[in-house]
């Protein structure tokens, strides 16, 4: 299984708990409050532990240097990039874990320099800008919004639209509002 899968399984544990603990909050049987807390605490010792995984899959993709041409290593990461966002939308979405998904901004903006440094240019992640997430369509639009903008300023304004207060959303609205007020690519 995935990390992708194990999260979401993660979360629908976390969305059982969470109904078996709510209505022990007025309930003075204490031991079944401890053991039901116990749990609790289990399943953020494995939250924890899948994010580092996901985020170490990231990192490993990031620094990659095995890749034999210089045409695998941007592929390598691009594919990190989408990872990363579909991670940052999952931990916000579902956990509202902002340090985790802060942690995957920067790991997109490290891959943004890295795709820079290459020579491929932040211009590698465009093909981004037709996947089926709306988060990575968001993300890759971050970084070519200067770049491209009659290309990506309708995708992110679409995003905002349709998208409702989630991670998506958040991300093309900030990247509109910097693009509008500022005129510059917003950064991580």
């Amino acid at each position: 299984m995935g990390i992708d899968e194990s999260i979401v399984q993660l979360g629908a544990k976390l969305d059982a708990w969470w109904d078996e603990f709510s209505p022990m909050l007025d309930s003075k049987d204490r031991s079944a409050q401890g053991k039901v807390l116990l749990r609790g605490f289990e399943l953020a010792k494995e939250f924890d532990h899948l994010k580092a995984d996901g985020l170490a899959a990231i990192t490993a993709l990031l620094n990659r240097h095995d890749a034999t041409t210089e045409v695998e290593r941007v592929a390598s990461l691009v594919q990190a990039f989408a990872f990363a966002a579909k991670l940052a939308g999952t931990l916000h979405d579902e956990f509202r874990d902002m340090d985790g998904k802060t942690e995957c901004a920067r790991v997109m903006y490290n891959i943004a320099n890295a795709l820079h440094s290459i020579g491929a240019g932040q211009a590698a992640l465009a093909g981004l800008l037709d996947d089926p997430d709306a988060g990575v369509r968001a993300s890759a639009g971050v970084y070519l919004i200067e770049a491209m903008p009659e290309r990506v300023v309708p995708i992110l304004r679409e995003i905002e639209e349709k998208e409702a207060a989630n991670s998506a959303h958040i991300t093309a609205y900030f990247a509109l509002l910097r693009w509008e007020h500022e005129g510059k690519t917003p950064n991580a």
